[in-house]
């Protein structure tokens, strides 16, 4: 599967984190059962010099070639800010993985500018069999806020080691916060946490879901209310098989959830994906619009067909469907602050005869239109969990 649906493989267990207010330390009024550490005061890391994002520019994870540093002879990942007209990096900001070892696993700016870095790490695998086996109590998570201006870089959420969490976005009024949460040893079962940033009081949302569907990275809407994510129910309900393993998907589709309310599956407003495809990446608009993006292609994966941006009225109707082209393996969506443009990338990894070895594309729509930004060649994603503002 893709890297941005990989990031998110779960195994369905409650595993809740213990909570308190952003910036004030009072504990939540609903604190979960396992205990984490929230110290939205206390320092992470060294500052990011001069940090800022000026308009035109987007923040993501990029895969910088061998030739630009000497990182080994297969290049290595970063966060680096990018220009939205050229897609050329413009800063490089800071390397993938901490000190200990845990890697980005979702990067987004809010309405202040301050970046928000997800990081995590685990589970370790046992062996060879049923996936690997992997062990619980062998993950570690991280949240990091890089406090626009300053630079200054502070501990949002620490985790216990039998989580897995990724993505962590807050909304567009800087109000709450959501991230996919799973057990460590999981295996395409996570669910969503939101928490309001002002009590610490968080909930979540599908962790009744059967075992081994599939969840991408929610996204919120445009008035902080809703969610929308993609989901794949198993293909066996309830499925019973060992750990590691999952039978094949059925149809794609997309949700729209009320992000305010618990509950233990996923109701609310559905769209399906096309037959044959299944929704990979999802974002809001103005209006109430929203914008898909869907792998076509033979089951379970999903990848070997055709990619398509789907663009959807208030009511979830397909208005207008673009070819991303064919075998998209990872793809994301970011829409800026206002609602007018979004930024597309897509890992395009078999390029018909002729064409040059796999590609990340990276489009922006903008009124009707979908205009190619730029191709950045490699054998891994050029551009992924992009966030910009303007």
């Amino acid at each position: 599967m893709g890297d941005a649906i990989a990031a998110l493989l779960a195994v369905a267990a409650a595993v809740l984190l213990a909570a308190c207010a952003h910036g004030t330390g009072r504990a939540g009024d609903q604190p979960p059962a396992v205990a984490g550490t929230w110290a939205s005061a206390e320092p992470a890391a060294a500052p990011v010099p001069g940090w800022r994002v000026l308009p035109g520019q987007f923040v993501s994870l990029r895969f910088a070639p061998a030739s630009q540093q000497t990182q080994g002879p297969m290049g290595f990942l970063e966060v680096a800010l990018g220009d939205v007209r050229t897609g050329a990096v413009v800063r490089r900001l800071l390397p993938a993985s901490d000190s200990s070892g845990m890697q980005v696993s979702g990067l987004a700016l809010d309405r202040a500018r301050d970046l928000w870095i997800t990081y995590s790490k685990g589970p370790a695998y046992g062996g060879d069999v049923a996936g690997g086996d992997p062990r619980p109590d062998t993950c570690a998570n991280e949240i990091d806020e890089v406090h626009a201006g300053t630079g200054r870089v502070t501990v949002f959420l620490r985790t216990g080691d039998n989580v897995l969490i990724s993505g962590a976005r807050p909304s567009p009024d800087g109000t709450r916060l959501v991230y996919t949460e799973s057990a460590c040893a999981a295996y395409f079962d996570a669910h969503l946490r939101v928490t309001d940033l002002g009590s610490g009081r968080s909930w979540t949302i599908g962790q009744s879901l059967p075992r081994c569907h599939l969840l991408t990275s929610p996204a919120w809407s445009a008035n902080g209310r809703d969610l929308l994510v993609g989901y794949d129910p198993p293909g066996q309900t309830g499925y019973s098989g060992p750990q590691g393993t999952c039978p094949a998907w059925s149809a794609g589709r997309l949700v729209q959830l009320d992000a305010l309310t618990s509950q233990p599956g996923l109701t609310g407003t559905t769209m399906r994906a096309d037959p044959g495809c299944q929704i990979t990446s999802v974002a809001a608009g103005t209006g109430g619009a929203m914008l898909a993006i869907e792998g076509c292609g033979a089951v379970p994966d999903y990848t070997d067909g055709p990619a398509r941006l789907l663009v959807l009225s208030a009511s979830t109707h397909p208005v207008r469907r673009l070819s991303l082209g064919t075998c998209t393996d990872g793809n994301d969506l970011a829409v800026n602050q206002a609602g007018t443009s979004t930024l597309i990338s897509a890992y395009l990894y078999c390029n018909p005869p002729g064409h040059p070895g796999p590609v990340t594309r990276l489009w922006e729509y903008h009124d009707g239109t979908l205009r190619l930004i730029t191709s950045i060649p490699g054998d891994t994603s050029g551009a992924s969990m992009m966030s910009w503002l303007s």
